[in-house]
């Protein structure tokens, strides 16, 4: 019987770049057609996407626009504290940590209102980096509110409006809106393509962070929390483990440590530091196995997590999951395996036994 390596070997192998191409393309073409528009009106209606919201004069010019809603059980008066924190220096984004903090930016959720972060004023700034970040390119990485109605609006350069419309005396409608429209087709095909899904991925990662947090609940439930940061521990650990148990390949082990450094260091975040971790090292593993065979395999793993980022309510849990399913399938399989050939050679034992005793 094949061992597990050989046939991963030969699924790995099988996934070829030319067969992947083509299954890019159609992935990228649903994007385009279904994902991005979804995206850029996730949770709004149609009525909300053609009202018009404080901060829509502040930029006449840019026609294209996204709208973005929530509708959260508590009332304008309990949301609007989770909002005006909102920053780097303050109370964090409300959103992926693990993911931010991979570069160092020291972003950190809070789960309390804090008085001392309730004054916010036009002029002021959500900060996203500290002032010292980069060697003091962080000083100039903010992003200015241009309109404030205490209570009900919040207008931010760049960022766009948050907008609370009370639907009764317990429940809140959360509405964000942006305005894009960069110049030429290089620039829109850029913005669609990159900027849009990542402010969007945050975007509405943030509407349910303080959906969560104004409503007096956890992001997640802690069973699941803990069953995703299982997963993500194992799947570390086994990567880890995978470059220690070969020689030639314990030396490219710096790369992934390597990447860990960033947020340990400057975010103090483990999440971040193992997301860092196994985004470097099964990247290398990947090529130090393999080869250039790992290419189609590597395409498609980036693509799954793009699409996790653009369509889970909790990528982090999601992902988490994937490792835990991983790890226990490849026990299963080892299992199997092992019980099979021991069973195969107690058949063999015995027919040899039976053999001597014929003769």
């Amino acid at each position: 019987m094949a061992s597990l390596t050989e046939k991963l070997f030969a699924v790995v192998k099988a996934v070829r770049l030319r067969y992947v191409a083509p299954l890019l393309v159609l992935l990228i073409a649903a994007y385009v057609v279904v994902i991005h528009p979804w995206m850029l009106n996730w949770g709004s209606t149609v009525a909300e996407r053609q009202m018009a919201l404080a901060g829509d004069s502040l930029d006449p010019g840019r026609t294209e626009q996204y709208t973005q809603a929530i509708t959260i059980n508590a009332p304008t008066d309990a949301v609007w504290p989770w909002l005006v924190q909102v920053g780097q220096d303050k109370g964090g984004f409300y959103t992926y940590t693990w993911l931010e903090n991979v570069f160092g930016v020291d972003i950190h959720n809070a789960d309390t209102i804090h008085p001392e972060w309730q004054q916010l004023s036009v002029g002021d700034s959500w900060r996203l980096a500290p002032r010292s970040y980069l060697w003091g390119l962080g000083e100039e990485a903010v992003t200015p509110v241009r309109m404030l109605d205490p209570g009900h609006a919040l207008v931010l350069d760049v960022w766009g409006a948050y907008v609370l419309e009370p639907i009764d005396a317990h429940t809140t409608r959360l509405i964000s809106r942006g305005h894009s429209a960069p110049p030429g087709p290089v620039l829109r095909l850029v913005n669609t393509m990159v900027w849009e899904p990542v402010v969007m991925t945050m975007n509405h990662r943030m509407l349910l962070g303080l959906q969560a947090r104004a409503e007096g609940r956890p992001d997640t439930l802690p069973v699941l929390a803990v069953i995703a940061q299982v997963g993500w521990a194992v799947a570390g650990v086994a990567v880890a483990g995978l470059f220690l148990t070969e020689r030639r390949r314990r030396y490219w082990l710096v790369l992934p440590l390597a990447a860990t450094l960033p947020a340990l260091l400057m975010a103090h975040d483990v999440q971040a530091g193992l997301a860092a971790f196994l985004a470097v090292g099964i990247t290398v593993l990947g090529f130090l196995v393999f080869g250039r065979s790992w290419w189609g395999p590597l395409l498609l793993v980036a693509a799954g997590v793009l699409l996790t980022l653009l369509l889970a309510a909790n990528a982090y849990v999601v992902l988490g999951f994937v490792f835990t399913l991983l790890v226990v399938g490849a026990l299963v399989v080892i299992l199997v395996g092992n019980a099979r050939t021991r069973r195969l050679t107690a058949l063999s034992h015995a027919k040899g036994v039976q053999a001597g005793t014929a003769r």
